[in-house]
């Protein structure tokens, strides 16, 4: 429902605003304050997951942004992810389990000017998952941040970084978070609308005994196209697990991200103003 609600919103904004350049939509695509609407669609298949070694699948709405203006200087931007999970039993003998694992939505107020130096905070709301067996069957929220470096060289550079805790668990049940996500990214972008960059997710469970982080290490590539008159980034990239909470699962990811960039709800130009 809020893909389809992002995407009639921004159809009825097609016409608003002058058409994006490749290079343009290749970067929106990878800055979390935006103030577009995108609508990244992710296929992500982690392999040798659990005992048997099978590949857990996950299709995800991946932090779809959807900026409002709040004033002359200031923007809300909400970024949403919503991921569905089909996962291999974690023990011999159990079967395989599928349902909308926790996702959440991230509230980042933003300033609509800026020396190239961009920047968001907020709260996050975290959202149950429907089965425990793909996640934490509780509310949670917590603080996050973002800041970006972007301007007409080809380069773009930040990170987006937050921790979340849960609402109403039990003190030692496993029933609970407590998790910090460390999002940085790199990428260089070309004028035809192809990119290379790495934007590995990070992750420490502060609840685990043992083995509380996950460091994936890799990157891709993408390539902005045309639907019609619709931009959208295709992207492809692979990461290994170069520390993970079981040495002999879960080794590395492959993702493939479709991005459907649309005008933002901002009435300034397409671009970010700058400070004069």
């Amino acid at each position: 429902m809020f893909a389809i609600a992002v995407l009639w919103g921004g159809r009825s904004l097609a016409q608003s605003g002058r058409p994006l350049s490749d290079a343009e939509v290749s970067k929106e695509t990878d800055n979390p304050v935006t103030l577009r609407i995108t609508l990244p669609l992710r296929y992500q298949a982690e392999f040798q997951d659990g005992p048997t070694g099978s590949t857990k699948e996950t299709f995800e709405v991946d932090q779809a942004a959807l900026p409002l203006r709040l004033s002359d200087e200031w923007a809300l931007i909400i970024r949403t992810k919503l991921p569905w999970v089909d996962q291999p039993p974690k023990k011999l003998g159990e079967s395989w389990t599928t349902g909308l694992a926790n996702g959440y939505t991230t509230f980042f107020l933003s300033p609509r000017r800026s020396d190239r130096w961009y920047w968001g905070a907020g709260p996050v709301l975290y959202y149950p998952a429907t089965n425990s067996s793909v996640g934490v069957n509780k509310w949670g929220t917590g603080p996050s941040a973002a800041v970006v470096k972007k301007d007409e060289s080809p380069w773009e550079f930040g990170a987006v970084v937050n921790n979340i805790w849960s609402f109403g668990a039990t003190p030692g049940s496993s029933d609970r978070t407590n998790q910090l996500l460390l999002n940085p990214f790199l990428g260089y972008h070309f004028d035809n609308g192809w990119s290379l960059g790495s934007s590995p997710e990070i992750t420490a469970n502060w609840i685990a005994s043992s083995g509380k982080w996950t460091v994936p290490v890799g990157g891709g590539f993408a390539k902005a196209v045309r639907f019609g008159d619709q931009r959208v980034n295709l992207a492809l990239n692979s990461y290994y697990n170069v520390v993970r909470p079981n040495a002999n699962q879960e080794k590395w990811l492959l993702q493939f991200t479709v991005t459907w960039v649309f005008p933002g709800r901002d009435s300034q130009p397409p671009e970010r103003a700058e400070r004069k």
